[in-house]
């Protein structure tokens, strides 16, 4: 039995696909792993069976440097959202098998249109494109005033949407008188963008006359809305100074029209409804802030009628209260001042024996009876040697009695 090396298997297996696979095909699968390293892409793509979801098939693939450049000019921003795990792919590829490595899918190119559809595509370009000139989300930051009073209305005269919008809003059930003025335009076909825009510049010019703009058409297929995805139309709406509300007959599909408006509603009837709801809603808040206040003000009245009889009872009872202090107070003050004319005298009786002791001390006979004498000349008072010379008479005096005497000796 003739027997082979895995080496010989593989060669052979290598040729035989060399052989078959001579142009590159598409071939259809799903990206299950992805990872770009130094400009390349290498990826795992899988097929699953239809009914369990198991892998049937799975095989790797790179796309080189060179044809990642090609595709990512191709493709531009699309590409980071197609290359993402799980996304479903028609790869136009060259088929390879190494003998150690094994089979491999050379990715040439990438087929965007079987994978988003030409519409999508077409669709996230003016997204990319919208979100580029910073507009997208402009017109969600006007504002929608509490009381919808003044709709200009965008839409066929014609459509059974604009039928039932106003149907809906002259039968509301509060009663609301709410203006629709309509603005018709072609909600279809190629006239639809040219239709759509002139009427949202006739609006802008008398934009103080109108609360919101409502832009709606009865249901259709997907492809009957594919007028919406506009740049042009998008763009308006983005830009446009008061609230865009649309509500084009979709129940799953978005437009690019929805995704840039300030409110995106899937019917005519539902925008109605908005419209109602939100003056019912700022209703009901007055309602309740009515309500508020009255149960405020009964509280207010309670509380201040309540707080008026405590008010009487304190003042029939604040003037005894006063008396009764006042007296309090001026049996204290008696008490302070008898105390303080008590302390006062005592402090004067030892202030004056104490002057008394002090003058006492003082009196010049006081000095004389302790041995001192008092020198007189011619009547004075004798304080300094210098007022003495040799021969003068000077009376010298004593605690009892006098004498005279003639100075013989100085010492000055």
């Amino acid at each position: 039995m003739t027997s082979y090396s895995l080496f010989e298997l593989n060669e052979y297996i290598k040729q035989v696909m060399a052989l078959n696979f001579t142009e590159p095909i598409w071939v259809n699968c799903e990206i299950s792993q992805v990872k770009e390293v130094r400009g390349q892409v290498y990826m795992e793509v899988v097929q699953h069976s239809e009914g369990d979801n198991l892998v049937k098939a799975q095989s790797a693939a790179v796309i080189w440097y060179k044809s990642f450049l090609f595709i990512k000019k191709k493709l531009g921003d699309l590409l980071p959202s197609i290359l993402t795990e799980g996304t479903k792919v028609k790869l136009k590829v060259t088929v390879e098998f190494h003998e150690r490595y094994g089979l491999k899918l050379n990715i040439e190119d990438i087929d965007i249109s079987y994978t988003i559809g030409q519409m999508e595509m077409a669709r996230q370009k003016i997204i990319e494109k919208l979100k580029q000139a910073g507009v997208i989300e402009k017109n969600s930051f006007t504002t929608l005033p509490d009381v919808i009073q003044r709709v200009a209305v965008i839409s066929s005269a014609t459509a059974a949407g604009f039928a039932d919008f106003k149907a809906q809003i002259a039968n509301n059930e509060y009663g609301y008188d709410i203006k629709i003025d309509l603005f018709p335009a072609a909600m279809q076909g190629t006239n639809t963008e040219r239709e759509v825009c002139a009427a949202l510049e006739t609006i802008e010019l008398k934009q103080n006359e109108y609360d919101c703009v409502a832009i709606i058409r009865g249901g259709g297929a997907k492809l009957d809305l594919a007028s919406f995805d506009n740049y042009n139309i998008g763009h308006k709406i983005a830009t446009f100074p008061i609230p865009v509300i649309t509500g084009i007959g979709h129940e799953i599909d978005s437009t690019v029209a929805d995704l840039v408006s300030f409110s995106a509603l899937k019917t005519p009837t539902a925008v109605a409804a908005f419209v109602i709801d939100r003056n019912m809603q700022f209703e009901s808040q007055m309602i309740q802030a009515m309500q508020w206040i009255n149960q405020r003000a009964k509280q207010k009245v309670e509380y201040n009628k309540l707080e008026l009889e405590q008010i009487t009872q304190m003042i029939a009872l604040k003037p005894k209260e006063i008396l009764r202090s006042n007296h309090l107070h001026l049996d204290q003050t008696k008490e302070l001042l008898r105390q303080a004319a008590k302390y006062s005298l005592k402090e004067l009786t030892e202030h004056i024996s104490y002057t008394e002791q002090i003058i006492k001390m003082a009196d010049p006979k006081n000095v004389l009876k302790r041995g001192f004498v008092m020198l007189q000349k011619d009547n004075k008072t004798v304080t300094d040697v210098q007022a003495l010379d040799i021969d003068d008479t000077v009376i010298i005096n004593y605690y009892e009695g006098s004498a005279e005497a003639k100075i013989t000796k100085l010492n000055k």
